[in-house]
């Protein structure tokens, strides 16, 4: 593997069972199992190389209890699940990954084991776990100490319980060859942990081996404190998601939803959703601005490593965007143009690059659709290369060029690239004077969809806008790339 920095990567995350089953793969498949092995990954290869992403996120292989299709309910810390393959069959996945060029995150969980792990009621593991009680969401140290969802919960501030689990991580990262975790639960393990395994996997492991936490809270200063004070390299920015799926989900002319509508919403679904899920959705009472992406910008300081954020739109644990939101074929393409030229290192969950739809009552992990909407494939394949092509959009810098409640614009830039996007979520056409700096303004600039050709005069570039629409354009240096 060449030594490719992590904010040149676009990931993708793939929960195994529901991705592809291997041809050659044998035996019944029993529900809730759907059958997705690691065999099916390495014949999807090609799929993944075409598509243009750089890095896959497998979620867990540790051998789960019977009804463990996610791979979150462990039982067995060193030992693969036998209906996803083996140990061996793993690390060749990675030998053939790096010979393509693609890097591999998985999926570890540290914050518990599954509910028939034996540990827990093995004599020899006395006191490596907390005593169940009744988490409570808005206290840190219960969130800490107590179980989520009845999970047997570690007991990560005892040295022995620690050192388990950070020893288990070596053993993984030693045996298959990995180029990082995807480390699950992460707020609801105390941050002393974290700063230790992460001291010790890059010692070993080496500066650039990742982790990327999972801290589902939409509050900047909460989710950078991970990564400021507990070594965790990059965190899934939270806040741009809830900001994307909150903005973009209707016309900004059309009424928020009711409280009884709201309401109703949380009691079909509020035992399958995500605490900070509950709340977005709570408070979702205002008509659809813009300008909220100026407010996610004014975060951006609570960062120690704004380039190592993840910026995701969909997610397992979520219902899919394009469940979420009206009009669903134009607003995906704003989302995908939105994630794939901001800041960071985008992720694409399964399926969104086929216009998958789910709610979380499980509809949200449905088997991978290949083939269900080409012309979106296509449209994200073009999107990933485009990104890959331009230096403004993997390292460049990224200031606002307009915000106003139907229209939001940014301008990346790094040395001559330079990237502008600009999205209309008004169910009406919208023309924008968006003034740009005498750096970034001058000289002609193409819409990477269409080819049209705009020019800057005097540092002012008007731009036309289609209802719910993203257009991106390019600055003259990087035409080329187009």
């Amino acid at each position: 593997m060449s030594p490719r920095p992590w904010d040149e990567d676009v990931v993708y995350m793939i929960l195994i069972d529901r991705f592809h089953r291997g041809s050659r793969s044998r035996g019944a498949v029993e529900p809730p199992f759907h059958g997705g092995n690691l065999a099916g990954v390495a014949e999807k290869l090609d799929y993944l190389q075409d598509l243009g992403v750089t890095a896959l996120w497998l979620s867990p292989l540790y051998k789960n209890q019977r009804d463990g299709y996610h791979g979150y309910w462990p039982v067995d810390f060193f030992d693969v699940d036998p209906r996803f393959g083996s140990l061996e069959e793993f690390a060749e996945l990675v030998r053939e990954c790096h010979r393509r060029g693609l890097k591999v995150l998985l999926d570890k969980v540290f914050n518990h084991t599954g509910y028939d792990h034996p540990m827990p009621k093995d004599p020899r593991y006395r006191g490596w776990f907390h005593k169940g009680k009744e988490m409570l969401w808005i206290d840190q140290r219960s969130m800490e100490d107590c179980a989520l969802h009845g999970l047997p919960d570690f007991a990560h501030e005892k040295p022995e319980v620690a050192r388990f689990l950070i020893d288990m991580a070596l053993w993984w990262q030693e045996k298959t060859g990995v180029d990082g975790f995807r480390l699950d639960a992460v707020k609801h393990v105390p941050i002393g942990f974290w700063r230790q395994l992460s001291e010790e996997l890059h010692r070993k492991a080496g500066p650039e081996f990742l982790l990327l936490g999972e801290v589902f809270r939409g509050v900047p200063g909460y989710i950078a404190r991970y990564q400021r004070e507990g070594g965790v390299d990059a965190v899934f920015d939270v806040p741009f998601a809830d900001t994307v799926r909150s903005a973009l989900s209707r016309d900004c002319e059309m009424p928020g939803p009711s409280l009884f509508a709201r309401l109703a919403e949380l009691r079909r679904e509020y035992k399958t959703m995500l605490f900070n899920e509950i709340l977005r959705k709570l408070f979702a009472r205002r008509p659809t601005d813009m300008r909220w992406f100026h407010k996610l910008l004014h975060g951006e300081d609570a960062y120690a490593r704004p380039d190592r954020l993840a910026p995701f739109i969909d997610n397992h644990d979520l219902s899919r965007f394009a469940s979420e939101v009206r009009d669903p074929g134009q607003r995906l393409r704003m989302a995908l143009t939105l994630l794939l030229t901001w800041r960071g290192i985008p992720v694409l969950t399964y399926g969104t690059e086929c216009g998958m739809r789910g709610r979380t009552d499980g509809s949200n992990r449905s088997p991978m659709p290949f083939g269900a909407d080409p012309d979106l494939t296509d449209f994200t394949r073009r999107l990933i290369a485009f990104r890959r092509s331009q230096p403004a959009l993997t390292r460049g810098t990224l200031l606002q060029a307009h915000a106003d409640r139907e229209v939001f614009a940014f301008l990346r830039q790094a040395g001559g690239s330079k990237v502008l996007t600009v999205l209309n979520n008004s169910g009406l056409a919208q023309r924008r004077d968006l003034e740009l700096s005498s750096g970034a303004g001058f000289g002609p600039w193409k819409d990477v969809f269409s080819g049209e050709a705009l020019r800057a005069g005097e540092g002012v570039l008007e731009v036309d806008l289609p209802p719910r629409s993203a257009r991106v354009l390019v600055g003259p240096e990087g035409l080329a790339g187009c």
